[in-house]
């Protein structure tokens, strides 16, 4: 698997957590705050992980991109 699959799960899990959490505390007064809170911060660090390896791999098509156009130019230039 992907670890940009495995973070996405991750992140809809811990989502899907906090929600059960928020509504738990609010009908039950049963989990401390302390820990919806850490619930939801785990799950933003998961989507600001995956995407920022997102952004890192865009970088890298979009430099290989540029570099064949300027040779495809270059080429043109010099025909």
């Amino acid at each position: 698997m992907n670890k940009r699959v495995i973070l996405d799960i991750l992140f809809w899990i811990l989502l899907i957590v906090g929600i059960i959490l928020l509504i738990w505390r609010i009908f039950g007064k049963s989990p401390t705050d302390l820990s919806i809170i850490i619930t939801f911060i785990l799950m933003l660090m998961f989507k600001m992980w995956s995407m920022s390896d997102e952004l890192k791999e865009f970088k890298y098509h979009v430099r290989i991109s540029f570099t064949k156009v300027r040779e495809d130019l270059d080429k043109i230039k010099g025909t």
